[in-house]
């Protein structure tokens, strides 16, 4: 199982970035003159010691460096005629061409460098139509000082004062003190993963479905399988976040992955987890539907953050249905043309017309972001209590969601009689109230007795808790 590991450039990488970098920035200039005069280009980076020049933290300094410009050149009225980001493993890059005098621009960003310790890792270019580069000592302004001594930062890389990893260290220690979740980004996303799905499965009473009181309508689970599954499929779905991540950055003249690239390798990983999971609960299906649908949720949180250092549930749903909408709906109509499979959403799907959580997922999971989220949002602003908050957002749910496993075991029918016992039960304030909650324990003793269990309803659970902790984290 892979983490994120930092890339280690080389000499090649660094040359072919600063010639990709050059070659973007004669392209801004030569649009230069199809703007009136006068006209200055900015070149924004970090400078990062030592060989590895990408990974969340620094992606972090360089998005916050490029919003801390963005906001000053606003605040000043300069016009930004043309922005480029350069997003690779050899470090990243920001081109912006700029409505304003160069003399004006290389000030502001003299103040920025000089503003803050962390600034000391920007590295700001300002130049004029012709391509010269403006420098400080064109304003007689003294050099910017060495990161770890009073001595100009030249004179100190010149006569290589002090290591690299001395250098790197500083510059990680500034990182981390701005951005302390970045460094922790993929673990705590696994736990965000983990906590999600226990806090489903722990939620009781649920119609049907497994929790801390009894196996509902699943005699070959239990509650503890639920628990070791959990910490067997977690550590994928972090892969899966950091797969994601890492395809956003290539080398200098290298392709980007495709999203049907991407989304294949996704797959994959999610049959390691698969194969984790029935290993751990001696070959109980516990999370095969988390698995997916979590897996692409991780996938897509990697992918924003990698974007835009922060997330938000909404934002993620759009990466995912960008990543597999596509080859989603392709499968579905294949699915529906071809012969009924073993699986049971196939065969709802030929049935029923049901497309179940492929059909989701291409759409980016339109239920959580107009049901899930806006109730758990809400509900945590009334302060109500978590287990019951989670309990009516399940009830919801089942009332917006065509439940595969509930129409697979009962039809339609009992889908329709599932859904008119959810509403009732919310219409007496269901787990908020005693006499909901009295009608909650009913309809778990119902849905034993009927063998229904909305299975899909609660992987919708889990993913809705798991995009509401994410963006409550890293927002």
């Amino acid at each position: 199982m892979s983490d994120f590991i930092p890339y280690a450039v080389s000499v090649e990488d660094m040359m072919r970035a600063r010639d990709e970098r050059v070659h973007a920035q004669n392209e801004m200039l030569a649009a230069a003159a199809s703007f009136p005069a006068p006209t200055a280009l900015l070149s924004f980076g970090l400078n990062i010691p030592g060989a590895v020049k990408q990974m969340p933290l620094i992606r972090s300094g360089f998005l916050f460096g490029k919003e801390r410009l963005t906001e000053l050149l606003h605040r000043d009225d300069y016009a930004l005629l043309r922005t480029r980001e350069l997003r690779r493993v050899s470090g990243d890059s920001w081109l912006c061409l700029i409505g304003a005098p160069p003399e004006s621009v290389k000030r502001l960003t003299v103040a920025l460098e000089d503003s803050e310790p962390l600034a000391r890792l920007f590295d700001i270019d300002v130049l004029n139509c012709e391509g010269q580069k403006l420098s400080r000592e064109d304003f007689s302004l003294p050099p910017r000082r060495c990161l770890l001594c009073v001595e100009a930062a030249v004179i100190c890389a010149r006569s290589r004062a002090h290591s690299v990893e001395a250098l790197f260290s500083r510059c990680d220690s500034l990182l981390r003190e701005a951005f302390p979740l970045s460094a922790s980004f993929f673990s705590a996303l696994e736990n965000h993963a983990a906590l999600s799905l226990l806090d489903e499965v722990y939620a009781a009473p649920k119609p049907g479905l497994v929790d801390r009181i009894d196996s509902g309508a699943h005699a070959d689970m239990k509650f503890e399988d639920f628990i070791l599954s959990t910490a067997a499929i977690t550590p994928f779905l972090r892969e899966m976040a950091v797969t994601a991540y890492q395809s956003c950055f290539t080398l200098p003249a290298s392709p980007q992955e495709t999203d049907a690239a991407l989304f294949s390798r996704l797959r994959e990983i999610g049959k390691r987890a698969e194969r984790e999971m029935y290993a751990a609960t001696g070959g109980v299906n516990t999370h095969k539907g988390a698995v997916f649908t979590l897996g692409l949720l991780s996938a897509g949180a990697g992918l924003l953050y990698a974007k835009r250092g922060k997330l938000s549930a909404e934002a993620i749903l759009d990466e995912v249905q960008n990543l597999v909408g596509d080859t989603l709906r392709q499968e579905l109509a294949d699915l529906k043309a071809g012969e009924v499979g073993e699986a049971h959403g196939e065969a709802v799907l030929h049935r029923d017309g049901t497309g179940g959580v492929r059909s989701a997922a291409a759409k980016g999971f339109p239920v959580l972001r107009s049901v899930a989220l806006p109730l758990l949002r809400q509900y945590e602003a009334e302060e109500r209590p978590a287990e019951a908050s989670a309990l009516n957002v399940l009830l919801h749910l089942i009332l917006h969601v065509s439940d595969t496993n509930v129409l697979y075991r009962g039809g339609k029918d009992a889908l329709l009689t599932l859904r008119a016992d959810c509403r009732n039960i919310l219409s007496h304030g269901g787990a908020f109230t005693p006499e909901g909650t009295d009608l909650l324990y009913e309809l778990k003793e119902t849905c034993k007795q009927r063998n229904i269990s909305p299975g899909g309803a609660a992987d919708l659970l889990s993913a809705a808790l798991f995009l509401h902790r994410l963006e409550k984290t890293f927002r």
